[in-house]
This record gives C-alpha cells, structure tokens and sequence, in this order.
C-alpha cells in the first residue's frame, strides 16, 4: 500500500509536506525515543522545518509541529508555528518508546573499561 498522510486537525497540508512528514518518521526510527517531537528536521533549502511526535493513546497518528521562516512585506524576517495531527496509512508506526531499543541497555557504564583495583 502507498504511503498516505491524512490530516485530522490543523491547517492546511502541501504535497511537500506530506513527502517531508513521512522522512521525518522514517528518519526517526533509527532514533532514540527521547528525540522524537524534540528535533526540528527538514530540507537544507526549505524555509520550513519540522518535528514529528507519535501519540500514544492512537497507533499511527502523530502531532507535527511546521515552523516557516519568511519575510514580512517590511522585509523583517517572522516566523510562523502550525500544529498538526495527522494520521497515516502504508506507513509502519514508530516503535513504542519503552520497548525501543535504546532504552533496553540497563548499566549505562557497562561499554566503560574499568581500571584494576590495586
């Protein structure tokens, strides 16, 4: 099945950030958890950027948050933030956060040498 974004609430999507919006989840699966809705992500030559966050309670809907930079007719630059939640079909969900695998290393100094005790 294709991907598809459908959007639930918000403003109005473009093509473009239909295609940024799955790179974004696809980019953030290899990711840790903590990451995710925290990391504005988008195109080098793209005025805009954005954060993509699962939501839990519901498989495959996600909160997106699209920050625009422009300039004003004044020539000031502006910035403008929109909130999205969208819901995807064709796409695999992002793994729940606890089952991740980064967080499944307990001793967190376990790579560390250790010295011998003298």
């Amino acid at each position: 099945m294709k991907p598809q974004i459908s959007l639930i609430e918000g403003r109005h999507l473009t093509a473009s950030d239909k295609r940024n919006i799955l790179a974004c989840i696809e980019y953030q699966r290899d990711k840790h958890p903590a990451t995710w809705g925290a990391d504005w992500l988008g195109r080098k030559s793209s005025p805009k950027r954005y954060t993509v966050a699962p939501i839990p309670e519901t498989t495959n809907r996600y909160e997106v948050r699209i920050r625009e930079h422009y300039r004003n007719d004044y020539g000031c630059p502006c910035e403008r933030t929109a909130r999205l939640v969208i819901e995807t079909k064709g796409v695999d969900p992002l793994p729940a956060a606890k089952s991740h695998p980064a967080w499944d290393n307990d001793d967190l100094f376990a790579a560390m040498p250790r010295g011998t005790e003298a």
